[in-house]
């Protein structure tokens, strides 16, 4: 049997593949995370569209738990609910879109997948968006024109987002989403030689 051959260092992918970078916003004032009356204050409001802008798709628990680390809480649960009210405010005005527990800069399609830097958290599988899973298994099926297997491109987009192969969870969910590019003709070839439609 031939070993199988990657699809090579982060580096040589194309330009959907980029690294997770967290939000970096020095000047929030820890008074942010302060509510009065029920009504997010403007500098809450400000601090999630920031994260959200910046790390977008982003599930609602990693944005409590990037904001409280931004804000120097502990308990990241103490700003849950403004963080909450914040982020609902803002998606009824439609700066941002939530799809499930995701939320995104309103308009925004999603253009890149992330792979974790060395010495960062992997985001667990249920903490990536469908939309982001299902660009990286294009992307790798683009940078190999001969073409992936269906299994082949979930063992690409496992090692990708820095997941094990024995993660059963993660290997479900990117063979959910391979389907359901296939199903929606993003994906033609299937199952031996993928390749992405027209």
């Amino acid at each position: 049997m031939t070993p199988r051959k990657s699809s090579g260092t982060a580096a040589e992918r194309g330009d959907w593949a980029v690294p997770y970078q967290p939000a970096d916003i020095a000047d929030l004032d820890p008074a942010t995370a302060d509510r009065r009356g029920g009504i997010p204050k403007p500098p809450m409001l400000d601090a999630v569209y920031r994260v959200v802008e910046t790390e977008g798709p982003i599930h609602r628990q990693v944005l409590l738990r990037h904001l409280g680390e931004l804000l120097h809480k502990p308990r990241p649960s103490s700003i849950g609910t403004s963080v909450n009210a914040a982020a609902d405010q803002l998606r009824d005005e439609g700066r941002i879109t939530e799809a499930g527990d995701f939320l995104d800069v309103a308009g925004r399609p999603c253009a890149e997948a992330r792979w974790p830097l060395p010495g960062l958290t992997q985001r667990p599988v249920e903490h990536v968006a469908p939309a982001e899973r299902q660009r990286a298994l294009l992307g790798l099926v683009t940078d190999r024109p001969r073409g992936l297997g269906a299994e082949e491109t979930v063992g690409e987009a496992l090692a990708f987002f820095g997941w094990t192969a024995r993660n059963a969870a993660a290997r479900a969910k990117l063979m959910a989403d391979l389907y359901r590019l296939r199903d929606t003709g993003a994906l033609t070839g299937w199952p031996d030689k993928l390749e992405p439609a027209g």
